[in-house]
């Protein structure tokens, strides 16, 4: 029996099992061989095998999802009611263009005034006789016209406006509705680049770097604005990688294909349970995707996994569709194939239930 490798608690153990074909022999349950390529009995294989430790995925998730990179809440200038409301949620709006606009009489009233005022100072200018003080003259002149100044820039404190060519995302406010001054009254967006914060590893991901996201089902290029200290909402990463950081990554959505508010998946976030297995139990799918092989229920099943952060030379930490009692095939002397049946064979020890397998007459249905 061979020793347990370093780091490993729970000893492995080295079982003389028989290799017996499913009710058909299968390649990752889709195809069924030849009758010639079927074994002629049971063959004997030596298999070691460890119990899989797994660690609860959401331990480990935080949501994720799509952000315009530029987002503003348009905000009432002063106290008031609002009046009327220029845009609904989903509009495109067009920079300095009113958005939403608050009952102004008074203040409309005050720059009829003002304008009055200064018409009244123009006339007495030009009716003025050459013995007038010219300098007093003047003098009201200039006060009329600041406080017509004033007055048009108190008005138009009533109307909040689009602070860039966007599109609405939001609106706060219905007419009839009283806001103080610093109330939101309406967010504007620039969609056509989408940002997401994503946990990367560090020595692999440089700014400029482009990176593949998932958007929901859809696969996506997005490039790698800058590298930030790893927030605090993706902390319990550090246990399964060496080092790990947070990257601003930016979609270029100038085609409108995205939305805010999308959920974005990233490899480095499992979705499924974790455990610690040796590099040499990794393998290749038929498609170029890694995988490990476990013993489940007496049968072999190929278990695609998802590869996370290095622990040490010999193990790594991978993220697969594990059950409770599945064992790992850490390696066996003969090829395992998907849905081989596995029975103890003469020289392994029934005495220990560790050891004992159940026997099933076919490839149980779990879904995979």
């Amino acid at each position: 029996m061979g020793k347990p490798q370093a780091g490993w608690k729970i000893p492995y153990f080295v079982l003389a099992l028989a290799v017996v074909a499913a009710t058909c022999w299968t390649v990752r349950g889709t195809r069924a061989q030849d009758d010639d390529d079927k074994p002629e009995g049971p063959q004997q294989a030596v298999i070691e095998r460890l119990p899989l430790v797994l660690r609860d995925p959401q331990t480990y998730r935080s949501p994720m999802h799509l952000e315009p990179i530029t987002s503003i809440d348009v905000v009432a200038q002063i106290d008031g009611v609002v009046s009327s409301v220029m845009f609904k949620a989903g509009d495109k709006a067009s920079a300095r263009a009113e958005a939403v606009r608050l009952e102004s009489e008074e203040r409309q009233l005050e720059l009829d005034l003002a304008r009055s005022r200064f018409q009244a100072a123009q006339i007495e200018q030009r009716t003025a006789g050459e013995g007038a003080n010219q300098e007093l003259i003047e003098a009201k002149l200039d006060i009329a016209r600041n406080e017509l100044k004033l007055a048009e820039h108190r008005l138009d404190q009533a109307i909040s406006y689009i602070p860039f060519d966007g599109q609405v995302t939001w609106v706060h406010v219905v007419p009839g509705q009283f806001v103080r001054a610093g109330d939101p009254v309406m967010t504007v967006a620039d969609l056509s680049k989408l940002m997401v914060a994503v946990p990367v590893e560090r020595s692999e991901v440089q700014p400029g770097d482009t990176l593949e996201l998932k958007v929901e089902d859809a696969s996506v290029s997005a490039k790698v604005e800058d590298v930030h200290p790893l927030l605090e909402r993706f902390e319990p990463l550090r246990d399964l990688f060496l080092s790990i950081a947070t990257a601003r990554a930016v979609i270029d959505n100038s085609n409108g294909a995205y939305s805010p508010g999308q959920t974005v998946y990233s490899d480095l976030i499992p979705r499924h349970p974790v455990s610690e297995v040796p590099t040499i139990a990794l393998g290749n799918t038929d498609d170029g995707a890694r995988r490990v092989q476990v013993i489940r229920e007496g049968f072999v099943r190929d278990v695609p996994v998802v590869l996370l952060g290095q622990s040490g030379d010999d193990y790594v930490f991978v993220a697969g569709r594990f059950s409770e009692r599945d064992e790992l095939v850490v390696k066996s002397s003969e090829e395992l194939l998907d849905g081989m049946r596995v029975v103890q064979g003469p020289d392994a020890n029934p005495a220990n239930p560790a050891n004992r397998t159940p026997d099933r007459s076919r490839l149980p249905d779990d879904g995979f």
